[in-house]
């Protein structure tokens, strides 16, 4: 049942949870005072009607604590504020999960022997390695959580049944290439905010994700500097930039000193974006993504002599080492001092691919004409 009362300057509402199997509460928002308290006991009761009809779905589905799908609830609950294109994995995983184990079965069905046979038996199936392994993942995940609730007794996958993570093919953008990509952004009319974000996906490295939190605000051009939040590590960071982007940051700030760098809804119109563009100046064919700014910042730093601590810490990945993890501190000077290691934009060979940028740009404007 539920049932409201003060605490403090507010009112609080508290429930029994049905599927979790204990008390709940959580504030209303609301003023301690009679006109509120009347809101309060309305929206109790109209709660109260949702949860017996929650309720009632269980019972008529058959459905107790300890079935797969009362399990996965709880599971889902647990890890609701993870990234939507994780919550979208789970899901993945459990509409191929329950075609061998009907979710309004008892989780003791999840054996040892039943899982390595599921293993199995997708690991046939036509996909790619990576596609299966994230069928794999997703079910240990799964599992390690059945195991921690006491579901099922915990038991070891034999390490013969895993399915492996296949290594891609790093695509590293040729420096050529990159010279018809910096060639061409005037050539095909691209916006002002499509030429900052191919500088800044040049010059930093970082994740499209990344690129997306950074406002205009917390660029700091005195010191060459910029903070973003990172929603992949779920952290605050601050790293130093390439001097060659202080001029686009200035010209930036002078036009609007506040909101977001990149004007792009998502991580995803990004990409689409630079998809279209390699499209467009004839490099489709060597399969270039967003993502291959990356690892091409990465391979041009390090082979350039950048150390390896400082890339890790400007592309925002996690130390695995002990020595960098525990004392090795990477300041912002020393940033700036190994992104001078870094190759400029003008360095590229633009000599080379004059012939390329040309009959890509003829050919651009013969359908210009055309239409």
């Amino acid at each position: 049942m539920a049932s409201i009362y003060p605490k403090g300057k507010k009112i609080y509402i508290s429930w029994y949870d049905f599927t979790l199997q204990k008390n709940m509460n959580k504030s209303l928002g609301l003023e301690n005072n009679s006109e509120n308290m009347k809101k309060a006991k309305t929206i109790a009761r109209e709660f109260e009607k949702e949860l017996k009809k929650e309720k009632e779905k269980y019972k008529t589905l058959g459905i107790g604590r300890n079935t797969i799908h009362y399990a996965f609830n709880h599971f889902l609950k647990n890890n609701q504020h993870k990234h939507p294109k994780t919550k979208v994995d789970y899901m993945r995983f459990y509409s191929m999960f329950i075609k061998t184990f009907p979710e309004e079965n008892s989780c003791s069905i999840i054996t040892k022997l039943s899982v390595e046979n599921w293993l199995n038996k997708i690991k046939q199936l036509k996909m790619k390695k990576n596609s299966i392994f994230g069928y794999y993942r997703q079910m240990n995940h799964f599992l390690n959580f059945l195991f921690e609730y006491n579901y099922i007794p915990m038991f070891k996958i034999n390490r013969d049944v895993k399915p492996k993570l296949e290594i891609g093919e790093k695509i590293i953008i040729g420096l050529e290439d990159l010279a018809v990509i910096f060639s061409m952004l005037d050539k095909a009319k691209k916006s002002e905010s499509f030429k900052t974000l191919i500088a800044v996906l040049y010059y930093t490295g970082l994740r499209a994700s990344d690129l997306i939190s950074i406002k205009v605000e917390d660029i700091n051009l005195r010191g060459c500097l910029l903070k973003y939040y990172s929603p992949k590590r779920k952290v605050n960071r601050e790293i130093a930039f390439h001097r060659d982007l202080l001029p686009i940051f200035k010209r930036i700030k002078e036009e609007h000193p506040e909101g977001k760098l990149l004007d792009y809804k998502n991580g995803e119109s990004l990409q689409r974006a630079i998809s279209r563009y390699f499209d467009v100046i004839d490099l489709k064919d060597r399969k270039y993504t967003s993502r291959s700014f990356r690892k091409t910042f990465i391979t041009i730093a390090r082979k350039n002599g950048m150390d390896e601590s400082v890339v890790k810490e400007l592309v925002g990945h996690a130390h695995t080492s002990t020595t960098d993890r525990f004392y090795n501190k990477i300041d912002t000077d020393q940033m700036s001092k190994e992104l001078l290691k870094y190759i400029s934009v003008k360095d590229l060979p633009f000599d080379s691919v004059t012939d390329r940028v040309k009959k890509i740009f003829e050919r651009l404007q013969g359908k210009t004409n055309k239409n």
